[in-house]
């Protein structure tokens, strides 16, 4: 079977964190929430318009991802109205995921509940920190307790549970690790870690600007992540790919098809899907992306053909982020010093493949240059 998977883009946040650059609104009310809905529904029958075969018996649906933005931010009805437009309208593989992510703060029992009902078997919880400065630094609108009482309910009632964090400023090795410890003992069997970047545009960038908030050195960043990453596996929670640690078998499924370049659809503001060649991006703008929608026009901004050069980039970046890493039959005759670098503890090379190691994957920018300029 040739499956597929699915992304859709919830633009709807209650709040903007300092450091969000993805797109998405605060702005949002019910009438705004149901036409995305409504919108996300028409932009999936117009794809399938595009392609009949698409989630069809020979075409199923591996895996879905609702994410944002927050997708926890829509009522409990239109999340079941967009799923029955969307995922219901596919025949399914038998191991089928459908994840959602959630903020701790809008994530509550009765949402849970409905979530399950309409077949939402993984939730990824936004928790970020159990450090109150921490989270008031990020702007995040949740404080601990309450993202410890969504880690519990979310443990309670999903088999499968991820949750985020990120190291950012005021975050310390050692609190950070008594936090990843706290998670993996409440249930929790999937672990994003992410490192803090500043993007242009976003209230955190002017404050690094202004000085007001100060990034700390990169070599305390990189230590900081470098024991999560030893803590994780000692938890039982081994590294997969740069920023996800899982038990074996809790892996993302769906992420794990963008770094195998299994085909995605991509449905709502700003999301991005990857089939065959083409790279397409939607609107960012909700606005935009319901105006094309009501003319009848795929809302898309960019459809890129990729050629055979960036393919071949592609598949070798994307496979070095997971801990398979690459064969080396991939990688291009003098692009690396393929001995200094496993001296240097960046990778291993072994079984006719190299894999990254913890200090490889904080220098992945650096080596994926390197291989670009060869490729």
């Amino acid at each position: 079977m040739r499956a597929f998977g699915l992304y859709v883009h919830v633009p709807f946040c209650g709040s903007i964190c300092a450091y969000c650059h993805f797109a998405r609104t605060a702005g949002d009310d019910a009438s705004r929430r149901a036409a995305f809905v409504e919108g996300a529904r028409r932009e999936f029958a117009m794809r399938r318009e595009h392609c009949p075969a698409l989630g069809g018996a020979a075409r199923p649906l591996a895996t879905a991802y609702l994410g944002g933005g927050t997708p926890s931010q829509l009522e409990p009805a239109l999340m079941e109205r967009l799923l029955e437009g969307t995922v219901g309208q596919c025949a399914r593989t038998d191991d089928f995921e459908l994840t959602a992510e959630a903020n701790p703060e809008t994530f509550m029992a009765p949402l849970a509940r409905a979530w399950r009902a309409a077949g939402i078997n993984r939730v990824s919880l936004g928790v970020q920190s159990l450090d109150a400065g921490v989270l008031r630094g990020l702007g995040r609108a949740c404080d601990p307790p309450t993202a410890r009482r969504a880690l519990a309910l979310a443990c309670s009632m999903f088999g499968r549970v991820s949750a985020d964090w990120i190291i950012a400023p005021g975050v310390t090795t050692p609190a950070l690790l008594a936090e990843l410890d706290e998670a993996i003992a409440c249930g929790v069997e999937h672990v994003s870690l992410y490192i803090l970047e500043v993007h242009e545009g976003t209230a955190l960038a002017a404050r690094v600007r202004d000085g007001s908030v100060r990034l700390a050195p990169d070599g305390q960043v990189a230590a900081t992540y470098l024991a999560a990453a030893e803590r994780l596996a000692a938890l039982g929670l081994p590294q997969y790919e740069v920023a996800n640690f899982a038990r074996p078998g809790a892996e993302s499924r769906h992420n794990r098809g963008y770094w195998r370049r299994q085909p995605w659809l991509g449905l709502g503001p700003g999301a991005h899907g990857a089939w065959g060649r083409c790279r397409r991006a939607n609107h960012d703008g909700l606005d935009a992306w319901l105006a094309d929608l009501a003319a009848g026009r795929l809302p898309e901004v960019s459809v890129d053909a990729l050629s055979t050069a960036a393919r071949r980039l592609e598949r070798v970046v994307l496979a070095l982020r997971t801990r398979e890493g690459v064969p080396l039959s991939w990688l291009p005759a003098g692009a690396l010093d393929l001995a200094r670098g496993q001296a240097e503890g960046l990778w291993r090379v072994a079984e006719g493949r190299l894999r990254l190691e913890g200090p490889g994957f904080l220098r992945i920018d650096t080596i994926e240059e390197a291989l670009a300029r060869r490729l």
